[in-house]
């Protein structure tokens, strides 16, 4: 059981902050009229009546990177699964920290899925608004707009390479475990391809979607909603008229193949400095690397026909943002990027002792200079969930410096977080 602060300072049980939460249905949250953009219904109405709805458009930069970029100031981030959100989360939340920022959250939960916990939000602190949202959870654009305009707001995904991301799922699920423990010490292409014969081959009007491992960035982009309004049309129908919605939702998806390119880029569009996006290497794989036969890959291909052509689609689209930016000004920033960011995780890590870690990964130890002077790497060493806990409460105190009660080991966040934000308000360099 954690507990939390009121008000009054008072301690409280989990079970008694219900006047931290926003009870009413998300119609009565107050908004600006005209405030919310198309719903998904509206795109679906205008994209089915569109004679130009799915024929193959080339992407060809159209925009200089000489315009006026418009900067927004709150993110909705959309997370999806087994693409390095992880990563990027924790670029979100330690900005967060340091700028004492409101997120989307429901209490100790890490994801977002129904519209009912839309109802059940932790509110931002009195006379501010949402700045972030980056927890797991199904694209829900009715709802969202609602809780963080677009006018003020940037929509942003990440999607990854689908063989890549498969593979990543495969191990992480622990679905390659289980097929070898029915099928024997096999090659990892027969493992897959004996998870494969399980699942349904995608037909002229179905594919196959499963949390996580197939078709799962679709899935949490929406697609299961958005599909039953397009019941009577085929599965290419489907999946051009799902493209030419997210085009129309995200200002700009990244891709983790391409992973420092899209934090310069997102910086750009938010206006952020280099050190607001720095990240650590937390583990590292201790598997061997192993490579996919041209077959195996063409067969994963063919049931991740969905998130397939998604990540063709904003991979090609990229280059407009890259165009917009300055392919110039993005490259040596990213440059920069990388050598800051390396002096960064060497001051933070000491990677000449691992941790073992679950997952068969390994984990670096953490440095003296990032357990006493720059805590932000003790901070970024912690997982996810613990992560959306700490921010759960940071965001409940309203002061952003109560401690976390409950953990398995002693953890003073308190003075980890206040270190933090001192140092951010006193022009402290992260590196």
């Amino acid at each position: 059981m954690f507990e939390l602060a009121n008000d009054k300072g008072k301690r409280v049980e989990i079970s008694d902050i219900g006047s931290y939460m926003v009870n009413s249905p998300i119609i009565n949250i107050s908004v600006s009229e005209g405030v919310v953009s198309d719903t998904s219904e509206n795109v679906i109405s205008t994209l089915t009546n569109s004679d130009q709805l799915f024929e193959s458009k080339d992407i060809k930069p159209s925009l200089s990177h000489s315009e006026q970029i418009s900067i927004k100031n709150n993110l909705m981030f959309i997370k999806t699964h087994k693409c390095g959100t992880s990563t990027v989360t924790d670029v979100f939340y330690l900005r967060g920290v340091r700028k004492r920022l409101n997120f989307v959250l429901v209490p100790y939960k890490t994801d977002i899925n129904t519209v009912v916990d839309y109802r059940h939000l932790l509110p931002p602190r009195p006379g501010s608004v949402y700045n972030m949202q980056c927890v797991h959870g199904i694209f829900q654009p009715d709802a969202e707009h609602t809780i963080m305009p677009k006018e003020t707001s940037l929509y942003s995904t990440i999607v990854r390479s689908p063989v890549s991301q498969f593979k990543s799922a495969f191990s992480f699920f622990r679905n390659e475990d289980k097929m070898r423990m029915k099928y024997g010490d096999l090659s990892i292409d027969a493992l897959i391809g004996h998870y494969l014969d399980k699942i349904s081959e995608p037909t002229e009007y179905t594919a196959p979607v499963i949390s996580g491992c197939i078709n799962s960035v679709a899935k949490d982009l929406g697609w299961d909603a958005f599909k039953r309004r397009m019941l009577e049309s085929t599965l290419q129908e489907k999946i051009n008229a799902f493209i030419e919605h997210l085009d129309q939702e995200m200002d700009f998806v990244m891709i983790t193949d391409r992973m420092d390119e899209s934090l310069i880029i997102l910086k750009e569009y938010l206006g952020w400095n280099m050190t607001d996006i720095l990240y650590l290497n937390r583990n590292v794989s201790s598997k061997p690397k192993v490579t996919l036969s041209e077959e195996t890959k063409a067969r994963i291909l063919k049931y991740q026909v969905i998130d397939a052509q998604i990540f063709d689609h904003f991979n090609k689209s990229f280059e407009l943002h890259l165009h917009r930016v300055g392919r110039e000004k993005v490259a040596s920033q990213v440059n920069e990027f990388v050598k800051m960011r390396e002096s960064f995780e060497n001051k933070c890590l000491n990677k000449d002792k691992n941790i073992n870690n679950p997952n068969a990964s390994l984990r670096w130890e953490i440095t003296e200079y990032g357990s006493n002077i720059n805590v932000a790497c003790t901070f970024l060493q912690n997982k996810p969930l613990v992560m959306t806990k700490i921010i759960t409460q940071l965001q409940l105190s309203q002061d952003y410096t109560i401690p976390i009660k409950g953990q398995e080991e002693p953890f003073l966040m308190r003075d980890i977080v206040s270190k933090i934000q001192q140092d951010y308000d006193n022009n402290e360099d992260l590196v």
